[in-house]
């Protein structure tokens, strides 16, 4: 809600200071919490929002709360107010690796620091049965400190619990790495996550997408029907080991 003096407040709690983005399913916002004296991220559901995606919201919330690990986003509260129903989170204050790599490749020791961070929060993650299935470079955070934190729990399923919302059939991602049985609607597990990690992997490293296409079905075409790219094909100094992990 609005306050008189015109700024953006949450739960009369949560003063706004920015936007920070906004997707198909939310925006985000960073926010101080006045109560504790810290800067948070809020994300605010779209009010036009579906009400599938109004489940998943509510999903993302329940597993943020359930996990805490260094290498996750920590999720804070959940809470609804006239705008709509809202998460609070931890605030990272850096880039997201997709805005890092619109400078070109990382550095190798950096990109092992960061794809390592990514890879134990992912480990963590299926220990609890949980399968993300949406680990793409936008949603991997890099802290001023070094460290990097997977954010974006909002298309994730606990394994053991899946519903309606992620039924055989339901394609949900983001295609240049999904997986081909995640492409093609069939049931996933941790293996989406790990292949998807390797799709970063190569982005990190490269500078480019291991996978392009016009459009998402190209790209599940591509998938389909073409061998993995070469990482030696756009990093020529890429170590044999490397490639062939990523092969």
């Amino acid at each position: 809600m609005t306050s008189p003096a015109g700024t953006l407040r949450f739960a009369d709690r949560y003063r706004v200071l920015r936007r920070l983005g906004s997707g198909g399913m939310a925006t985000v916002f960073q926010a101080e919490d006045e109560r504790l004296g810290r800067q948070v991220a809020v994300k605010r559901l779209h009010a036009y929002s579906p009400e599938d995606m109004a489940l998943r919201f509510d999903r993302e919330a329940r597993l943020g709360a359930s996990l805490n690990h260094p290498n996750l986003v920590a999720v804070y509260d959940t809470l609804t107010d006239p705008e709509g129903v809202l998460i609070v989170m931890e605030y990272v204050d850096g880039p997201t690796l997709a805005q890092a790599l619109g400078d070109g490749a990382l550095e190798p020791e950096r990109a092992a620091e960061v794809l390592g961070g990514a890879a134990a929060a992912l480990d963590y993650a299926h220990s609890h049965g949980i399968v993300h299935r949406d680990v793409k470079p936008a949603n991997v955070l890099l802290g001023e400190d070094g460290n990097a934190k997977l954010a974006d729990l909002g298309i994730a399923f606990a394994v053991e619990r899946a519903t309606h919302i992620t039924r055989t059939g339901t394609v949900l991602g983001t295609p240049s790495y999904m997986a081909p049985e995640q492409l093609e609607g069939r049931d996933v597990g941790p293996a989406v996550d790990v292949y998807a990690l390797g799709a970063v992997a190569f982005e990190a490293l490269s500078g480019h997408k291991a996978r392009t296409g016009s459009s998402p079905v190209e790209i599940a075409t591509r998938v389909a029907s073409e061998p993995a790219p070469d990482l030696r094909e756009t990093w020529p100094e890429a170590p044999a080991g490397a490639a062939e992990v990523l092969a």
